[in-house]
This record gives C-alpha cells, sequence and structure tokens, in this order.
C-alpha cells in the first residue's frame, strides 16, 4: 500500500453573507459551506460566490473555519483528486438544493453539486473503491469511512457532514493502523 495521506474537510462558521446566514438559520448549524483540502493545498468544492464547481488556491482565516480529517490511502486520495477535477465547472444543484434540502424529497440533479453534496461524494467514492477491494487492506480504513458510506451525498447539509467526519475522527482515533 502506499502512503497514508490526510483528507480535510473545512467548514465555514464566518460571519458571511447574508445566504450564509439564512442557511445556518435554516440548518440550525454554525456552519454555510464546506471546502474539500486536497493533498496539493488547493481546495474543491462549488465557489460559494459563484457557485460553480472548482478547484482553486484559498486564503483560509483559521478563526472562520473548523477542520476535520481523515486519513486514507494514498492511492484513494489520488483517485478522488483526480476525479474532482472531472466536477470543475459543472452548475449549482438548485434542484438538490429545493428538493433535497428544503422539502427533503431527495430529488437532485446527479451532474450538478452543492458543497457538502459534492465533498461528501468524494469521501463516498473513495469509501467504494476501498470495498470492491477484497484482500482485506483496506479494513481499518472502511471501519472509518463506514458511517458516511450510509448516506447520500445530496442529504447532507454542511452540518450533517461535519457531525458524520467528527465520527469518523472518533473511530479513526481508536484503530492504531491508521494513526500517522
Amino acid at each position: 500500500m502506499s502512503t497514508i495521506k490526510t483528507v480535510s474537510i473545512l467548514f465555514y462558521k464566518g460571519e458571511g453573507t447574508l445566504a450564509e446566514r439564512l442557511v445556518r438559520l435554516w440548518t440550525s448549524s454554525p456552519y454555510s459551506h464546506c471546502e474539500f483540502r486536497r493533498s496539493d493545498g488547493l481546495y474543491h468544492s462549488n465557489d460559494r460566490f459563484n457557485l460553480i464547481s472548482r478547484t482553486a488556491s484559498l486564503e483560509i482565516d483559521a478563526n472562520d473555519w473548523e477542520m476535520c480529517q481523515i486519513a486514507l490511502p494514498g492511492e484513494i486520495v489520488e483517485r478522488i483528486e483526480r476525479r474532482q477535477l472531472q466536477k470543475n465547472g459543472t452548475l449549482y444543484d438548485w434542484k438538490g438544493i429545493f428538493f433535497s434540502q428544503v422539502l427533503r424529497w431527495g430529488w437532485h440533479d446527479k451532474k450538478r453539486w452543492f458543497c457538502s453534496k459534492s465533498n461528501a461524494d468524494d469521501l463516498i467514492y473513495g469509501y467504494r473503491l476501498m470495498l470492491r477491494c477484497r484482500d482485506g487492506r483496506y479494513s481499518p480504513y472502511l471501519e472509518v469511512m463506514e458511517p458516511i458510506g450510509r448516506h447520500p451525498p445530496h442529504r447532507l447539509a454542511p452540518r450533517d457532514l461535519f457531525t458524520l467526519l467528527r465520527e469518523m475522527e472518533r473511530i479513526q482515533g481508536q484503530l492504531p493502523l491508521t494513526r500517522h
């Protein structure tokens, strides 16, 4: 197995725009947006201002963001990051926001994204890659990733994703094989 890489998801809790304050109010959460920090130092998500999926360099003020970290095999992280580049330029999933987040009917556009849907989708993609391997080498990582594997990404608001990642960090902390 290759090296272990740390996946970081950052959750925006800064003052933000009126729209971000409304998201927090609607979801009863301190978080209105999330970003996937890649191993190359760039960030991937839907831009919180122009709402288009992108990979970019960002200035992150630690006071405005809260971070969750999960250790994964390097080859899985590399495949997740290659897949993220395919999402770049896709439009915002307004259908998913309205029908999955507001009305909770579960309808969404499979080719469009909002921040937590995209970040959860990335992690679930990695989880599924490891599930396909039947030789047991990913067993500790699968145990860590199992909580997110149970959820459709379009159903997760930033608060929900944060809660799942904190649970995954807790599980990871109990497994000596994934510490580094």
